[in-house]
């Protein structure tokens, strides 16, 4: 075995037998430290991969957020008192077992993307999805009420923004299939734009930074880690200035503003929102709420929710409207490790880590994969802070989507050769 897969075997071993033994006080510490050590070791071997890049730095804020809310002395949320630090120990276990067996399935493998496989040429396919995407962007903003100048970061009066997410598909599709044109690229890049300007007009800071990851992976692509980290840290600042300016009552000092630490001293969402919503779910799963059968039903009612609307399934399908019913959380998700907890404990967290490092690991070998594993890298945000959902129902779509555009174009060709004169 390689000293690579040591290391993620190594801390693996660590989280598990932390979240199985010791709920001592320095784990409050001593977990999100060694999870902070993690992301650093993987950064340095994957600073070849931008989108890892990209991801381990949005990860590795979670942690640092909470060592420097015990620094600083401010609660990690303003419902922190529902939960507990071995909560948020908890959780931040499970997140450290997911990554570690997804980075110990995918081993040595680099992941590949679209933008590693040659574009196919097919007009019909890229101005289909481009009219699609100047639908689907009508038809948000024509649902979506408010704007930023009338909304606080606690209270939204917007509707549902889905569209602006789901707009990826499209995206995809298009840049897939546009060829080798330049008229196209700049069409594309036009629409995209849009869907990141119409989503922060209206307060929705995060369909807006996953439609820029989209421009930026697909377009832009950084050079290098340094790159990355200017990129990134330059998005992080932007939002949460943004978040400032929705929320009004923010300290003055630097510390206040990039921590968004209100004048009441604890922290409002974000980051501080994921990690209690998180330790709320490992609550519930100890108090017996989340048992398993809201697990059974939850996984059961998230396939459902591939083909049926959300009125359609049960709450157990969204698992942070489930958890309002008992504790209240700001409509943050958690960790994608806690979810995959509440579905199926330990083992769960670890077959759906080998499961997404497979898929990682096979995107070179098979263009689906590869599609597949495009979509994961720019909606990183929503699964890794909100819930998985997304993973599976737009992620299935896109499969579906994919397939069915491949089976048509053959059988076009096939009809083309067949009746030539």
């Amino acid at each position: 075995m390689s000293a690579r897969r040591l290391i993620d075997l190594g801390f693996g071993i660590f989280f598990v037998l932390i979240m199985l033994v010791s709920d001592a006080l320095f784990s409050s510490v001593a977990v999100p430290g060694a999870l902070v050590a993690y992301h650093i070791i993987k950064l340095r071997e994957l600073s070849s991969s931008i989108e890892f890049s990209f991801l381990l730095l949005f990860s590795i804020t979670y942690p640092v957020f909470w060592i420097f809310s015990v620094l600083l002395g401010v609660d990690i949320h303003y419902l922190y008192w529902n939960v507990n630090s071995g909560f948020i120990v908890q959780a931040f276990c499970a997140q450290g077992i997911f990554l570690a067996t997804l980075f110990l399935v995918m081993g040595s493998f680099r992941p590949f993307t679209v933008v590693d496989y040659r574009r196919r040429n097919s007009a019909v396919v890229f101005w289909a999805a481009i009219i699609a995407m100047a639908t689907c962007l009508v038809i948000a903003v024509r649902s979506v009420q408010g704007s930023i100048f009338e909304q606080s970061y606690d209270y939204e009066l917007s509707g549902s923004s889905i569209l602006f997410e789901y707009v990826l598909i499209l995206i995809l599709v298009a840049f897939c299939y546009s060829g080798e044109s330049a008229v196209r690229r700049r069409v594309l890049f036009f629409f995209a734009a849009l869907f990141v300007i119409a989503p922060l007009y209206f307060g929705k800071r995060l369909p807006a930074s996953m439609v820029a990851f989209a421009v930026l992976l697909l377009y832009v692509r950084p050079k290098n880690i340094r790159q990355v980290a200017l990129i990134f840290g330059a998005g992080f600042v932007a939002l949460s200035l943004l978040a400032l300016f929705r929320v009004g009552d923010s300290g003055q000092s630097l510390a206040q503003v990039i921590f968004n630490i209100s004048k009441d001293g604890f922290m409002r969402n974000n980051q501080g929102g994921v990690i209690y919503s998180s330790a709320v779910y490992m609550k519930l799963v100890h108090d017996g709420i989340f048992d398993m059968q809201f697990a059974m039903s939850s996984m059961f009612n998230v396939a459902l929710s591939v083909f049926l609307p959300s009125s359609m399934v049960d709450d157990s399908a969204y698992i942070n409207f489930a958890a309002m019913k008992y504790i209240p959380i700001p409509g943050n998700g958690g960790f994608p490790g806690v979810t995959f907890f509440v579905w199926g404990g330990i083992p769960g967290v670890v077959l759906a880590g080998a499961f997404f490092g497979w898929v990682m690991r096979r995107s070179s070998r098979y263009p689906l994969l590869a599609v597949y594993a495009t979509f994961l890298f720019l909606t990183f945000p929503r699964w890794m802070a909100y819930n998985v959902n997304i993973m599976f129902k737009a992620g299935t779509l896109l499969m579906i989507a994919f397939v069915i555009i491949r089976l048509v174009s053959a059988a076009s060709k096939r009809s083309s050769a067949t009746f030539r004169p």
